[in-house]
């Protein structure tokens, strides 16, 4: 994801990577977009993991269910529970019947896996954790990142969003351990917005 932030502001990686400079954490941490964020992935990811062993959880309904018990016990802002609740309803019935297409196409096996790629010729390692990769009956790794916002456009991820691209790069040269080097057939942004 810092890609972008080097295409767009080179200086902040700088800032942070080799000067190591770090916003102060506020006192009293606010349920901005990136807790939101944090929270809805979980959410999404334990749902999919419920899924695999059982498919006929592959409803809104048990979606809805799974999300009433994960926001109202976890949530510390009682606020923002039934507001985040109303987006996950808004978009279960969506998710369910996309999801059953996807698992129709490939099958989920690595979540939030964390890998790396050392690029030859250049002292660089691309490093990067993917939100999933399943892997289809013939061996293609198919790429999911999930997007609780709008996903970027097809000329945002031309010009300057290049994680999927990265990552799918990454599977090709084997940057994660629990698979071999393999061809990816498809990357692609779940938006969930």
């Amino acid at each position: 994801t810092e890609i972008k932030t080097l295409i767009r502001d080179p200086y902040a990686i700088y800032a942070k990577h080799v000067l190591g400079l770090r916003p102060l954490q506020p006192l009293q941490r606010a349920p901005d977009a990136l807790i939101r964020g944090i929270v809805l992935h979980e959410l999404f990811e334990e749902y999919v993991k419920a899924t695999l062993d059982d498919p006929d959880r592959l409803t809104a309904e048990a979606l809805t269910e799974m999300s009433r018990q994960a926001l109202w016990s976890d949530i510390p802002w009682p606020a923002m529970r039934p507001v985040w609740q109303a987006r996950v309803e808004r978009v279960a019935p969506w998710f369910a019947r996309s999801e059953r297409a996807r698992q129709a196409l490939a099958r989920p096996v690595l979540f939030e896996k964390s890998g790396a790629a050392a690029l030859e010729g250049v002292d660089f390692t691309l490093r990067g954790k993917a939100d999933r990769i399943d892997m289809d009956a013939h061996g293609y790794a198919h790429v999911y990142d999930y997007k609780t916002g709008n996903p970027p456009s097809k000329d945002e991820q031309k010009h300057f969003d290049k994680q999927l691209l990265l990552e799918a790069a990454m599977i090709e040269r084997g940057g994660f351990s629990d698979i071999s080097p393999r061809g990816v057939a498809s990357a692609v942004y779940i938006g969930l917005g």
